[in-house]
């Protein structure tokens, strides 16, 4: 900003007493006596000496208050950095972690079954909403065919359906088109388990006077040659028993969770003739 006239008659003499005063103040420490002069000069110099001393020091300690903030700052940004890498590392090791604790579950059940599995990812969910279907990551490389079994640690997940050279869909046990020919653990009712697409599947064909009780295991019956005897399907939910007909209703809720599932086993060849019972084997709830 431009330095006007009128300033100027100001700033010079100003300029100037502050020079002289400055020559008289360093000639003063030169002698040991001072005149009465000397002496009012020196009772002016010291209030504007202690002034600029005052506002020197202040601008000082603002700049190194402004240079302080300004690395507290720049820490504070690399140890937010730091924060969210270690964030993002804690979030991977939990994920292993949880992964670890699914495959270590999927080989103990593994070893139940006497058929050959294979391990494969879910990678994709029907996004249409028709049918319930998953498509995990072996095919026909793998040897994989139509119709093998898709088993889950917690039971039985459903059947081949379409295969490609790397991948496969899968039919869940909760589609309206799935049927397993089952029985009731405990009281060898029989009856056929069909989906009915919103996590729940119905026993029919169960007569009037089968033993049926809600918490009863419902196991696959190993009936057709496409699913193990002994897969836990799911528990009963519901029984209804009309006052007429010839069969009982009975609502089974599934026993893998599908909204979570992630890895799953191909039964890659078929079952024995006479499989083992594996109801003992398998968790019940």
């Amino acid at each position: 900003m431009p330095v006007t006239s009128q300033a100027r008659k100001f700033i010079i003499p100003i300029l100037i007493f502050l020079l002289v005063l400055s020559l008289i103040s360093a000639n003063l420490h030169s002698r040991e006596n001072m005149s009465f002069f000397e002496s009012l000069v020196v009772g002016i110099i010291s209030p504007v000496q202690k002034v600029v001393r005052g506002i020197i020091g202040g601008v000082g300690g603002v700049w190194r208050g402004y240079f302080h903030l300004v690395g507290l700052e720049q820490e504070n940004e690399a140890l937010k950095r730091e924060l969210q890498e270690l964030k993002l590392q804690m979030n991977k090791y939990r994920e292993a972690d949880l992964a670890n604790k699914r495959l270590r579950a999927l080989l103990n059940f593994k070893t139940s079954i006497p058929t050959p599995l294979l391990p494969a990812e879910v990678v994709a969910f029907d996004p249409s909403g028709w049918f319930q279907t998953i498509l995990i990551d072996k095919g026909k490389k793998d040897g994989v065919i139509r119709d093998m079994a898709v088993v889950s640690a917690d039971g039985l997940v459903g059947r081949v359906i379409g295969v490609s050279g790397r991948h496969a869909k899968v039919l869940l046990i909760l589609d309206g088109n799935s049927a397993v020919d089952a029985l009731i653990q405990r009281s060898r009712a029989r009856g056929v388990l069909v989906g009915l697409g919103r996590n729940r599947c119905l026993l029919n064909y169960v007569q009037r006077n089968e033993d049926v009780q809600v918490g009863d295991p419902v196991i696959s019956s190993g009936m057709g040659g496409v699913f193990p005897k002994g897969i836990l399907l799911g528990k009963v939910q519901e029984v209804v028993r009309g006052n007429s007909g010839l069969f009982q209703t009975v609502e089974v809720e599934p026993a893998v969770d599908f909204s979570r599932l992630e890895e799953v086993m191909v039964v890659v060849q078929p079952p024995p003739e006479d499989p083992v019972p594996m109801g003992t084997s398998m968790r019940q709830e």
